[in-house]
């Protein structure tokens, strides 16, 4: 098994968004498409970050900046996921503290997002970093 000493872990960008042509294939629910990962990439706002070992993408998080014209920015934390075999090793914590650098960095005033509720490897990764569940209704709008 490849040594977590050598993770990198770093913002995709337009000038290194060739990394994103090794990504392990349980990383994404559909392959990445260059013209989509361009369109993100493209948008100041989105954010995707990595983590990459052996110069393979194993880890991964999308986030966007929610801009409003009466608040501050804040962060709408996507999604944050690690291949299988590298699950409970720390890589997730690793990436969620660097999007909240870049976030703070950046001036976004708080960082939102959702997860399941059985779904307690995340919720533990996200209260572990001071993050307090709240009750809300989620409704998906078909069109």
């Amino acid at each position: 098994m490849p040594q977590l000493e050598h993770l990198k872990i770093f913002e995709v960008t337009k000038t290194n968004m060739s990394v994103m042509d090794n990504v392990a294939t349980d990383l994404f629910d559909a392959p990445v498409k260059q013209s989509l990962l361009s369109a993100f990439l493209a948008e100041p706002t989105h954010w995707l970050i990595v983590a990459v070992l052996d110069k393979r993408v194993i880890g991964k998080c999308t986030a966007m900046v929610h801009r409003r014209p009466d608040k501050e920015d804040e962060l709408y934390l996507d999604e944050i996921d690690v291949i299988p075999e590298f699950r409970r090793q720390g890589i997730a914590k690793k990436i969620l503290d660097h999007v909240l650098k870049l976030a703070d960095e950046r001036d976004c005033e708080e960082c939102w997002l959702g997860t399941e509720n059985d779904n307690i490897a995340a919720r533990k990764l996200y209260e572990s970093n001071g993050a307090k569940a709240e009750e809300f209704l989620l409704y998906y709008l078909e069109y």
